[in-house]
């Protein structure tokens, strides 16, 4: 009986945590969580708690313009049009010749994400 009680209370602890968890995700984010119990001829209870977490995909964007300003965690460009646009380099793959210099012509593959724009691919413009 001890074991049935203590089962029970893991599995309502464990669920407790993941509804926690699951609120604290944003828009872009659905949680769901599913625990389920089941009981044995020995009255041994075991409890399975399987959270799955279901992104939506983001959309891959690209822009060619003129590079502006360049530093160690941002790039800004100037497009065709003359808008300037900023865009978060957080672990992106750089594929130029050159470095990343005012003037230089590029070509950026990037998400936006939360109100922002992420690169994920800079290339020399063609």
């Amino acid at each position: 009986m001890k074991k049935k009680a203590t089962a029970i209370a893991a599995a309502a602890v464990l669920t407790l945590a993941a509804v926690m968890t699951a609120c604290g995700g944003n828009d872009t984010q659905e949680s769901q969580t599913t625990v389920e119990v089941t009981e044995t001829e020995t009255e041994e209870t075991t409890a399975e708690v399987t959270e799955t977490t279901e992104t939506e995909a983001e959309e891959e964007l690209t822009v060619t313009g003129e590079i502006v300003a360049a530093g160690m965690s941002s790039i800004t460009i100037r497009t065709e049009d003359g808008s300037e646009t900023s865009y978060l380099k957080e672990d992106t793959e750089v594929d130029m010749e050159g470095d990343q210099v005012e003037g230089t012509m590029v070509t950026i593959t990037y998400v936006e994400r939360d109100g922002m724009n992420y690169a994920l691919r800079i290339t020399d413009a063609k």
